[in-house]
Formats: C-alpha cells, structure tokens, sequence
C-alpha cells in the first residue's frame, strides 16, 4: 500500500518508513499503523485498499481462479509473504530509478530455491501499480510460468527467438491491461543458442516503447549456462535462495560468474519455505519471503 499512497501523494516516503516501523513493531497491518500515527483516515485507507487491489483487472474471478494459488501476492495481498515482496518492489524502485525500464532476470544457483515464485510475484507486484509489465520465462530447460499462470506453452519464447512465431504485443498472452506472460514455448534442443547475444536483449528492445518492467525467469545458474548468458542481456539481477538449502559457495560462485560477465548484482532474496515442506521441493508450494540483502556497491 505504500507505493500507491506515495504515488496518490497521500503519504511522502519518511511517512511510509515511519508506518512501515510501527506495523513490523506492533505486528499490525499497514493501515492500522497509517491511522494510529494519524497519516491516515479510514477513508484513505478504504480508498487505497480499492486501488492497489482491484487494477480494473486483477479482482475478476476468471483471472484469478487460473493463477497458481501459491502466489500470496495476488490471492492474499495482505499476507507477510505479500509485503515482502512489495518491500523489494519498492527497493528496485528505488535503486533503478534511473533507468528508462527495468530490465531484471532473477536468478538462483539450484533448482526448487523459488526463482520462479518469486519472478512471478514481482511482476504481479509491478502490474498492480498501473506500470506495463512482462514476464518472460527464459528457463528453456525447466520452464514452470505457463504453470503458474494457467497458459498453454505451444509458442513462447524459444518460437519467437527461432522466429516460427510472430514478434508482436499482441502475440503474447494478456493476463490484464498491464501485465504479459510470455512463456517460454516448446524446449528447444539448443537452449543456450537460442538464447545467446543480442537475441533476448533485441527482443526486450522490441517492447520497451509498450512495456516498462521486464521481470525474466531463468535457469539453475550452477546446472547451466543459459542463466550468465540471460543475465549479460539483462544487465541487471536479483538472486534467489533458499533457507536452509542453498550453500554459501553455490551463492558465491554464482555471484563472481555474474560479475564477470559485468551483470549488476542487486541483491538476494532469501526465501523460507514453510516447516511443513522440508527437504527437496515437490511441485508448487507456499513460499515466504524472509529477507532482502542489497549487495555491496
């Protein structure tokens, strides 16, 4: 609610870190600390509930019954896993301010860390404040937003890269009047060509006169190489990882690949998945947003 009362000028960004410290301290929800500290009405609050969440296009039950119901951010908006991710919205708001789009690949070293969850919620996230937002799964090995997003994956990504399906907005799947999902199509037998320099990065190009924010999906960066080579396109990274589960070198050793091959490294997401999932991940399940570590500049 944060970014839409800044964006409505109803509340400034000290106001909003002052709210945000009450809510953490007493354990309520943003609103109620909005009132408590008198920066709000129940009124405004009403109001900015009916802005952030209905969009013209997210509410309808048509739209929602097909999205995955692991994803807090649109089915509980007010959940911790949800403001979570609203919090590292408003971060790459804040530390990407300058650039013209956002262009971000989420990455993680393994498989079943929540790259993928989390690649989606952002992009919900982004098309909830009103900004044009694609979602592009550029994980040809294992590609898992079609299934997130209820979409058949007969042409996507790898059909557009190998030009056997039409490069146009209105070719990829609207889930609303901001928000596109362009999944990543049949597996290709040479993933890695398919997706090497400029091809990703001249496809992003095409859209960026219509689309403001590019969240992309992509492989283990450990298992393939796929994931430099989308992150080199991109310029831009958030790496994923998993409590408990991933090991401090696979994160190191993704982060120097990264850096050498010159990609800005934004931060880490450290996702908890719930006590009652322990071990290796099976399917989709709930995921929990624990922590946002910027990395050092």
């Amino acid at each position: 609610m944060g970014d839409a009362c800044i964006q409505a000028n109803k509340l400034t960004h000290q106001q909003v870190d002052a709210i945000v410290e009450l809510q953490q301290r007493l354990h309520i929800r943003f609103g109620d600390a909005a009132i408590k500290l008198g920066f709000l009405t129940e009124s405004d609050v009403r109001e900015m509930l009916n802005i952030q969440f209905d969009y013209g296009s997210f509410n309808p039950a048509n739209i929602s019954a097909k999205v995955s119901p692991t994803l807090d951010i649109l089915h509980r908006p007010q959940s911790e896993a949800a403001e979570a991710i609203k919090r590292i919205r408003s971060e790459l708001i804040s530390r990407l301010d300058t650039q013209s789009n956002i262009i971000l690949a989420v990455l993680s070293p393994q498989t079943g860390e929540g790259k993928s969850h989390v690649a989606a919620s952002l992009a919900i996230a982004f098309a909830q404040l009103n900004i044009k937002t694609m979602l592009i799964d550029a994980d040809l090995r294992e590609p898992s937003q079609h299934l997130l997003f209820g979409l058949p994956n007969k042409t996507g990504l790898s059909t557009i890269l190998a030009k056997r399906s039409p490069n146009t907005l209105q070719a990829i799947p609207q889930i609303t009047a901001n928000f596109w999902v362009l999944g990543s199509g049949p597996p290709p037998p040479n993933p890695i060509e398919i997706l090497s320099k400029p091809r990703l990065k001249n496809l992003i190009e095409s859209f960026a006169q219509d689309i403001a924010v590019f969240i992309v999906d992509t492989p283990s960066a450990i298992q393939w190489a796929d994931a430099q080579n989308i992150a080199e396109q991109t310029g831009f990274a958030l790496i994923v990882a998993r409590e408990n589960w991933t090991k401090l070198s696979d994160l190191k050793k993704t982060k120097n690949a990264m850096q050498a091959f010159g990609v800005e490294l934004l931060g880490t997401v450290y996702n908890q998945p719930p006590a009652s999932a322990p071990g290796k991940p099976s399917g989709l399940w709930q995921k929990f947003m624990s922590g946002f570590r910027t990395e050092n500049r």
